[in-house]
């Protein structure tokens, strides 16, 4: 049996927004409340990369124990979001939610309870977000008393999985997203671009006062450039 663990969450999400300008094809639930099968078509497509990753093996909709899925099957997950979706006991948007598989560095995979998530995917509009507040993607981290933490083996071992998700779901659904794939979020203290996520300068700068990390780490490709109004 996987055991399960449970990182701390941030205080703070990091999010992916995917959304398609051209919104014609819901009119229909606008109207009629039937809502395009392009939904549902999305839903499998997002599902398929995450579960297939084992970043979000899905359990319910909207964390509630009255929308759980009968089967960890992707056809089957879909089909009970589409019965509940028009039967309208689920409208306007929902989310999915469940648990994920982090690797460890002793080669041990543990289970994390919503590791990743499916957010405000909408029936009126198409766009959802996919979204984690756990900061095990990143090589230090500040923990609750404020000192900063290496876990570089962890992060070398799950952010390219993230990354490659997120990467999977834009080239599949083909849709636009927020941050941009050269667009940067400086705003949080685990920063942003595109689908890379980096350590705040503060973060790197301090954890390397207080205690270096090993010598053969390589700090370069978890920089990102100063900006204009940091020199």
């Amino acid at each position: 049996m996987i055991k399960k663990v449970d990182f701390p969450n941030a205080d703070y999400t990091l999010q992916w927004l995917y959304r398609d300008h051209n919104q014609h094809i819901y009119e229909d639930y606008n109207t009629i409340g039937v809502p395009s099968e392009q939904v549902f078509e999305d839903i499998h497509r997002i599902l398929e990369v995450l579960h297939g990753a084992q970043l979000l093996i899905p359990t319910n909709l909207n964390k509630s124990k009255k929308f759980e899925f009968s089967s960890m099957d992707i056809d089957h997950i879909v089909s009970e979001i589409r019965q509940w979706v028009r039967s309208r006991v689920i409208k306007q948007k929902l989310g999915i939610y469940g648990y994920g598989i982090v690797k460890l560095p002793n080669g041990e995979d543990v289970i994390q309870k919503d590791l990743v998530q499916v957010a405000e995917l909408r029936l009126t509009d198409r766009s959802f977000k996919i979204s984690t507040a756990k900061t095990i993607w990143v090589p230090v981290v500040q923990d609750e008393s404020e000192h900063y933490n290496w876990q570089i083996g962890l992060a070398e071992l799950n952010a390219p999985r993230l990354e490659n998700c997120l990467a999977a779901v834009f080239h599949k659904l083909k849709l636009e997203v927020v941050p941009g794939l050269e667009e940067e979020d400086r705003s949080k203290p685990i920063w942003q671009k595109g689908f890379k996520l980096y350590p705040s300068r503060e973060a790197i700068e301090s954890a390397y006062i207080e205690d270096p990390p090993p010598p053969s780490f390589d700090i370069a490709k978890y920089l990102l450039p100063k900006t204009e109004a940091n020199h």
